[in-house]
């Protein structure tokens, strides 16, 4: 297998970034798209209101933020693989039994289990298993493996329509959990590899040195540790805990995932309320999420040509420009076919520039505090970032219902870019202090 990977014209790096593109899939088209499509469904069949079962998904966030930094440790301790698989099995279980589900309380238990699933079947370990597999193409190759949200929001949300249609709500979650086990189990289990160097591999497919050489028993002795890489070595979770640059990228993703999730799960809403007819809304919706995948490759790749930070500075004001077309359209100084030109404007520049911010997380991370303690440290900015996408629609929502109005959310959402941005340009590279 080692021998053939060595020969083999496709670096085996790019499988790994195949199975983390199922994987994210799953993630985000199983545990976070499908539900919109239940959520009435759940609520006739429960008789509730709508709000007690779109609750499940706030658990559903914020068991994934709060389980993220230790998903992160037992990724850095046991590898992505057995995270993964581990993440798989408890996914498949959960969205089945969601189909058995005769409470509310079943359902926000069963989607909290679902969370802790798809928590290790998600954004940390894929991130952690991409970022050591490349180092010059990791933006892209990031990029490439957390587009698979867009294509799992795409794919999944049409098949559970498609079962809830013609079986009902409960064969389509077991129909995703089903699909869960297929899409996550057999690739992680014969694919994912921790690091190249375990098949004797560099990252990126680089040649080792006997290879380049003329004559390999010629070859020089190994350079000393560049300063580079000892500081990366130095990053722990307590160093990067100490450090001022960790709670600005904190901050900076947390206050980027409230205008982030509080647009997008209101969007429809906003447009309807601007006179937009509901079939229209709901493909606006769609193809700013659709639109999301095209930024997540873009700005992977962008962040291989300037840097992660650069890269994260333009999404977030290139989303602030595309809120700054949504408040235009909300203040009614626009005719109506200049209105429904600024909806295709902001799809295209907001969706574009969100589908960045969940790829530039883990480059991001990379790039201030290295790989020696990636997935703990890279849990933490997980944590942060759903945080504040918890924090988004609930916000946006008390404000609408006592004002009758998204101006004032918009505002907030506006501000927090502003200080995102601001986060990120107070945040430098820097060599941490040594630990006792």
């Amino acid at each position: 297998m080692e021998g053939a990977s060595r020969r083999s014209p496709i670096f085996y790096g790019w499988w790994i970034v195949a199975v983390s593109l199922m994987v994210m899939i799953v993630h985000a088209g199983a545990g976070f798209y499908s539900f919109a499509r239940l959520n009435t469904v759940l609520a006739d069949a429960l008789n509730t209101g709508l709000g007690v079962v779109t609750g499940a998904v706030s658990v559903y966030l914020l068991v994934l933020g709060v389980t993220a930094p230790l998903v992160g440790k037992l990724t850095d301790k046991y590898g992505p693989r057995r995270v993964i698989l581990a993440g798989g099995l408890i996914t498949g279980v959960g969205l089945m039994l969601l189909g058995l589900t005769s409470s509310v309380w079943q359902l926000y238990l069963l989607y909290a289990v679902v969370g802790i699933g798809l928590s290790g079947a998600g954004v940390v370990p894929v991130s952690a298993a991409v970022s050591r597999w490349f180092t010059r193409r990791r933006g892209l190759a990031m990029g490439i493996a957390i587009a698979g949200i867009a294509l799992g929001a795409f794919l999944l949300v049409n098949f559970t329509h498609r079962i809830t249609v013609n079986f009902g709500w409960q064969w389509a979650f077991f129909g995703l959990g089903l699909l869960s086990f297929i899409l996550i189990i057999p690739g992680t289990w014969l694919v994912m590899k921790t690091r190249p160097q375990d098949m004797g591999l560099l990252p990126d497919g680089a040649k080792p040195v006997a290879e380049v050489l003329p004559n390999p028993e010629a070859a020089p002795p190994q350079p000393v540790e560049s300063a580079a890489a000892a500081a990366e070595k130095s990053w722990t979770v307590a160093t990067a805990l100490k450090s001022l640059r960790y709670w600005l990228v904190l901050v900076a993703f947390f206050l980027v995932g409230i205008p982030i999730a509080g647009v997008l799960q209101n969007q429809f809403n906003i447009f309807t309320d601007m006179g937009m007819a509901p079939a229209v809304a709901a493909v606006a919706l769609s193809l700013t999420g659709g639109i999301g995948g095209i930024g997540k490759v873009g700005f992977g790749f962008l962040a291989d040509k300037i840097t992660p930070k650069s890269a994260a500075i333009l999404c977030f004001a290139l989303q602030a420009v595309g809120l700054a077309v949504l408040v235009a359209m909300g203040l009614s100084i626009l005719t109506q076919t200049q209105t429904v030109a600024m909806v295709w404007l902001f799809v295209i520049v907001f969706g574009f520039a969100m589908g960045g911010q969940i790829a530039l997380q883990p480059l991001v991370t990379g790039q201030f505090f290295g790989l020696a303690s990636f997935g703990a440290i890279f849990g933490g900015v997980a944590l942060a970032g759903a945080l504040g996408a918890a924090l988004g629609p609930v916000l946006a929502g008390r404000i609408f219902d006592v004002t009758g109005s998204y101006q004032w959310p918009f505002a907030i959402f506006l501000a927090a870019y502003i200080l995102s941005v601001v986060a990120l340009l107070l945040t430098r590279r820097a060599k941490p202090k040594a630990t006792s």
